[in-house]
């Protein structure tokens, strides 16, 4: 039987997963579109739109992954490559202090890929030892 903790804990992940989840289909979804902030940020950093679509396909799919929770540390991983790739962007393009809004994404997705790592679906598959 879980204990108390056990609970609160996999209620705590369901509630960053979630929030995770929204964000980052939101986000996702919106850089598919040509006129959005999304498409003139790419543009000032002088990225290419295929570029842009493919941040928004990794993304969204990162977030879906974090709905089942055989997949969740996967897609806690996208997050966490697309925040530091983000974050380093800021670096590069002269503007550091916009790497604050990187940080919480980063966190809550390395706490998802902690809580989740032991239902990761790469496994390694039971058999006879060799």
């Amino acid at each position: 039987m879980a204990s108390r903790w056990q609970i609160a804990g996999g209620i705590a992940l369901w509630i960053i997963s979630l929030f995770l989840v929204y964000v980052f289909v939101t986000q996702g979804v919106a850089k598919f579109s040509d006129h959005s902030g999304w498409a003139k940020a790419f543009r000032i950093w002088h990225f290419p739109v295929w570029f842009r679509v493919l941040i928004g396909i990794v993304e969204t799919s990162a977030a879906l992954l974090l709905l089942y929770p055989r997949t969740a540390a996967g897609g806690a991983i996208l997050i966490i490559a697309v925040m530091l790739g983000a974050m380093g962007t800021h670096i590069v393009r002269g503007h550091p202090e916009q790497v604050t809004s990187e940080v919480v994404p980063l966190v809550f997705a390395t706490i998802v890929a902690i809580g989740r790592r032991k239902a990761f679906v790469l496994r390694r598959a039971s058999g006879p030892a060799s």
